[in-house]
């Protein structure tokens, strides 16, 4: 299965993991300032620097669209009350869309079910318990892989199959998203304290695939995946220098090797880039601090798909549907300043 609508993630209280304080803005175009659990160890990353991407490196991108450009109305498919806050989101090669709570459950929204409106979490399906969940994924024979950052030997990559969880690699740190790899048979994980993306084969065997100063930042580094349909991995980097977000453009060689990165876009719009996916020529930028997300297109110019007004409550991770879903663009409401506010929005978005 060719990916190209992945995402992914800031923090989130899992298991022993301490509760995040992120203080989101009301979706204004300037973003506020966040307070974070994260440690203050890392070691920071370099400055931006000049790439190859399409878009003007380290520029400040301005909105040129400050409302939905071209889509719908934004439904809540499932609304999930109480302290159990959605993190990110996958299909399964059937049509059915799982989601991660950071407490430490799989669920899944049956393929026939995605179109509804107005569930609630006992309208979906429990599919596995774990120590933890943050990014969640799916391989073409139904496994599903689902990133745990508990900070103990639990933490790292784990798999789901049949109902059945166990873990696949542990990862210390703060493993986030997980993009899978059909071609080479392997995952692709963040980790973002560090600011690492590893390559994870699904028998368990650990690589480091990238290490770029790029990802390394001072606060949240290295977090939402995605590929586009030229074959290359993005990776979002939430906070850079000066409220910014980043994205990096990172191409893939003929034996999986990471190619020479680039910084495809930088700036304001994107600060707190977390869950991303690609589409058409585009990227889908899930900016959780500002409450919004951000399209990006292949030269840079960015607008706002949904935003605050339309109910996004510090969107964790974005991604759209597969068959007669394919217009529709899935939101994940992490709120987990606001836990009654965690949800599973919908909307839709024709390139």
């Amino acid at each position: 299965m060719t990916r190209q609508t992945t995402r992914r993630r800031f923090v989130a209280g899992v298991g022993s993991l301490a509760a995040v304080s992120a203080a989101g803005c009301s979706g204004s175009e300037t973003p506020a300032a966040e307070t974070e659990a994260t440690p203050t160890d890392a070691s920071g990353g370099a400055a931006p620097s000049t790439g190859t991407g399409t878009a003007t490196e380290t520029e400040e991108a301005a909105d040129t669209e400050t409302a939905t450009p071209d889509g719908g109305a934004v439904e809540t498919l499932v609304s999930i009350g109480g302290e159990r806050v959605p993190e990110n989101m996958a299909f399964g090669p059937e049509g059915a869309l799982y989601f991660g709570i950071t407490a430490g459950e799989l669920r899944r929204v049956p393929a026939d079910q995605t179109g509804a409106t107005g569930l609630t979490l006992d309208d979906t399906e429990q599919v596995a318990t774990l120590p933890g969940a943050i990014g969640v994924e799916t391989a073409p024979d139904g496994t599903a892989y689902v990133a745990v950052a508990t900070q103990d030997d639990r933490a790292g990559v784990w798999s789901v199959a049949e109902g059945e969880a166990s873990q696949l690699t542990a990862i210390s740190g703060f493993p986030n998203d997980v993009l899978f790899d059909a071609e080479r048979d392997r995952l692709l994980v963040t980790e973002s304290r560090g600011g690492v993306v590893y390559a994870v084969t699904t028998d368990g065997e650990r690589t480091t695939w990238l290490d770029d100063d790029r990802l390394d930042t001072e606060s949240f580094g290295a977090n939402g995946l995605t590929r586009d349909a030229d074959g290359n991995v993005y990776v979002a980097v939430t906070r850079a220098a000066n409220e910014t977000g980043r994205l990096v453009r990172v191409p893939i060689e003929s034996d999986g090797s990471a190619g020479e990165a680039s910084t495809f876009l930088e700036g304001e719009s994107i600060f707190g880039a977390d869950g991303i996916t690609a589409r058409g020529g585009h990227i889908y930028v899930a900016a959780n601090s500002q409450n919004r997300v951000v399209r990006v297109t292949a030269d840079g110019a960015t607008s706002t798909v949904a935003d605050a007004d339309d109910g996004l409550v510090f969107p964790s991770d974005v991604l759209f549907g597969t068959g007669e879903r394919a217009d529709s663009l899935f939101v994940c409401n992490f709120a987990n300043q606001s836990p009654e506010d965690g949800a599973i929005l919908r909307t839709t978005v024709t390139d």
